[in-house]
């Protein structure tokens, strides 16, 4: 794991600020899970689907409601898979993920109605794509407790599992080990909202597995972020360009639900709105797994760097022979979705040592740097 004394290695000639030191390697033998993001120790180190420590080999998902928004006028589904799949790759440790999936219902034949009857159409021939298919969560064998079917799904911070299996998945995102009548917002307690700006939450809040996601409140009022599914398991107005049949002026409309909803339901679907808003998305990793030894992104160190803007300096850090190493920088870590331009990439290891002389426009800058393999 990187330690603080892997700081030393930095030869700044400048004030340097430790904003966040994220050690998201394994040394042989040690259990980490991919892209090093799932805190193992959390919640006494147990597999919440097994009620048993975690294993090399058990799996698990992640999931978060994107930043950035999309319309659902789309009636492909890929187009918003891809979507998902581009959010998950603004985080430094997921910029080679993949196979992120938008759990949202989509129409993929614009000339039937949106809001229709499944159970006038064969199963085979439904224009309706389901998330739970897409993303291979459509087994609910077992419920949602402990032994159901499917594997548990964790929120970004790597400690909070919102779903134990695939049923627990459209239990309301809820959180298994607090349970779903857990106090998350208080009514009348200080919020901040995306902008940093102090809110007041105006109800409870029960269902909020997404609460600080970014690391502010979640949005600028109580019910959190707008985001697009289509409905709750069946679709109710699933996306795509196709007219809504139960609405009486003929519109274009998808259901969305908030991510910090008052109630369970409210959770995948609140209401409706013309497919050509802009909301967000939640998104559903692939399946990933604990194993030993050293995860495809070993680490990621964030520094917030107080210098000169016209100075150059040596970024240093510990290096492995074979690796490969990719720099990245931001202007602001107080925005989102966070924007990380590449410094520079495919940088070979120099040994125990790698150095890279970088001249920062900015006064401030924050640098990732990026361990992976060689293709």
């Amino acid at each position: 794991m990187i330690n603080r004394k892997s700081l030393r290695a930095f030869d700044f000639k400048c004030t340097l600020t430790v904003l966040s030191l994220v050690g998201l390697s394994a040394v042989s033998g040690q259990l980490a899970g991919q892209y090093g993001i799932l805190d193992l120790t959390a919640n006494g180190g147990i597999n919440p689907n097994t009620g048993n420590p975690w294993q090399e080999g058990d799996q698990y998902r992640l999931a978060f409601h994107t930043a950035g928004t999309i319309t659902a006028e789309s009636d492909d589904p890929a187009v918003y898979d891809a979507f998902a799949t581009d959010q998950a790759r603004q985080n430094p440790a997921l910029a080679d993920s993949s196979g992120w999936t938008a759990m949202v219902w989509v129409n993929t034949d614009a000339s039937l109605p949106q809001a229709i009857d499944l159970n006038n159409i064969q199963a085979n021939e439904s224009p309706i794509s389901s998330p739970l298919v897409r993303a291979g969560t459509d087994d609910f064998t077992g419920g949602s407790g402990i032994g159901g079917a499917g594997v548990p799904v964790f929120a970004m911070d790597g400690t909070t599992c919102i779903a134990r299996n695939n049923d627990d998945i459209y239990n309301n995102w809820s959180n298994p080990f607090d349970g779903d009548t857990t106090l998350r917002l208080a009514s009348g307690s200080s919020n901040l909202d995306s902008e940093g700006n102090e809110v007041i939450a105006s109800q409870n809040v029960n269902y909020s597995p997404f609460l600080n996601q970014f690391g502010l409140g979640d949005s600028a009022n109580v019910h959190g972020r707008d985001v697009w599914t289509g409905g709750l398991r069946n679709p109710v107005n699933p996306l795509g360009n196709s007219v809504d049949a139960s609405d009486s002026q003929q519109r274009t409309r998808a259901s969305w639900g908030s991510s910090n909803a008052n109630n369970g339901g409210r959770t995948w679907n609140r209401f409706q709105s013309n497919t050509t808003a802009n909301l967000a998305v939640y998104a559903l990793s692939e399946v990933l797994t604990v194993g030993t030894g050293t995860p495809s992104v070993p680490f990621v160190l964030s520094i917030n760097l107080a210098v000169e803007p016209d100075t150059g300096f040596n970024l240093e850090w510990p290096s492995k022979d074979g690796k490969l190493y990719r720099v990245r920088s931001s202007a602001n870590l107080d925005t989102a979705p966070l924007t990380w331009e590449i410094v520079s990439e495919d940088i070979a290891s120099a040994g125990e040592t790698t150095t890279l002389n970088v001249t920062p426009g900015h006064a401030k800058l924050f640098y990732v740097v990026e361990e992976y393999n060689a293709p």
